[in-house]
């Protein structure tokens, strides 16, 4: 789909959302992919129903605005945690459906037990805790459902639906909405039986509803080299009779930027994982080894970075470093720093 294609159907659905009364007022947010490094989101406070295809937004999955007017949605972390995590969505919708929200608001879970198409197509609808709406924490909260489940409600904040395109991210908003509405419902006439154990796993390994497993480790990792070039580039190293320049890094969503050496020998940096925190390391001098484990997998892999190379990892994923030779890199980090986000991870400290 172009993106002109693209962002008239995103129009419809936000048309939709709002006939529905999903998107009411300036309430909720879609996004779409439209390249391998970019989406299209709404703007942030704009009435749904009122929205052009001019009024979208093309923003890098950095986080930098390409292409738009005004600010893009408020939601924009937890749009983009959702793409960086689950590689395969094509489009995520955050709606305020309300039998779904109030469901939230009572403290109750959207229990599937009773309901044998979301048995089959999600299995299970985890409810995010609570987070201030349109900040960091808001997709910090979601993050670590992401990578299991493509469909869930946040407490007090309505829905998150992932899809591989806008047409399944509205299907998906759509069946949450209608689960809660028949839930509701049962209630006031004593409640929603569950179906048989047996029948609800049969109707979970029949569907969709497994748990998804996170991407390959390989794919997550943003790895990349900036080789040596006179050409003009934004990132890149390059060396002439004053020197060598390193341009690490541009448009990154950078809080924190530090330089550490690590002399060959010396024992290791890291060992351990972040619930919050999306770092990027860049090695401007040396070798090393580079340790990564998946904590909601365990999957491992071993790389060797020498100079010029930058890895982004993801939260929830364990890393450690070792010097193969002197070496020094850059550690740049989307979050200011805090000690309790640094969690221990032997697995990646032998």
């Amino acid at each position: 789909m172009g993106p002109e294609d693209l962002a008239a159907a995103m129009i419809r659905i936000c048309r939709l959302g709002w006939q529905q009364g999903y998107l009411a007022a300036g309430q909720g947010n879609l996004s779409a992919r439209l390249t391998a490094e970019s989406i299209l989101i709404t703007p942030s406070g704009r009435a749904k129903a009122l929205l052009e295809p001019d009024d979208l937004l093309e923003v890098g999955l950095d986080g930098r605005v390409i292409q738009g007017q005004g600010r893009p949605s408020g939601e924009l972390p937890l749009h983009l945690a959702a793409y960086r995590l689950r590689p395969q969505t094509g489009a995520v919708l955050h709606a305020h459906p309300a039998a779904a929200t109030a469901l939230s608001l009572a403290g109750c879970e959207l229990d599937c037990a009773a309901l044998p198409e979301m048995l089959y197509h999600l299995g299970q609808v985890p409810t995010a805790p609570y987070a201030t709406p349109a900040t960091p924490d808001c997709a910090a909260a979601v993050e670590p459902f992401l990578v299991r489940h493509q469909a869930l409600l946040l407490d007090h904040h309505g829905t998150l639906a992932l899809g591989r395109d806008l047409e399944e991210a509205w299907l998906l908003t759509e069946m949450l909405e209608h689960a809660a509405q028949t839930l509701i419902a049962a209630q006031s006439l004593g409640g929603a039986r569950p179906l048989p154990a047996e029948e609800q796993a049969r109707l979970r390994a029949a569907g969709s509803g497994q748990e998804a497993r996170p991407s390959p480790l390989a794919q997550r990792l943003q790895r990349v080299h900036l080789g040596l070039s006179n050409e003009f580039k934004v990132e890149k190293r390059t060396q002439d009779s004053r020197g060598r320049l390193h341009l690490i890094a541009d448009g990154l969503p950078i809080q924190r930027v530090s330089l550490l050496e690590l002399k060959a020998g010396g024992g290791l940096r890291g060992g351990h994982w972040h619930r919050r925190k999306y770092e990027w390391f860049y090695l401007a001098a040396g070798r090393c080894r580079a340790r990564f484990q998946c904590l909601a997998t365990g999957e491992r892999l071993d790389l060797e970075l020498v100079e010029g190379d930058r890895v982004g990892i993801p939260p929830g994923v364990a890393h450690s470093f070792q010097a193969l030779s002197d070496m020094w890199f850059v550690e740049l980090s989307d979050r200011p720093y805090e000690a309790a986000d640094d969690l221990i991870h032997e697995g990646v400290r032998a």
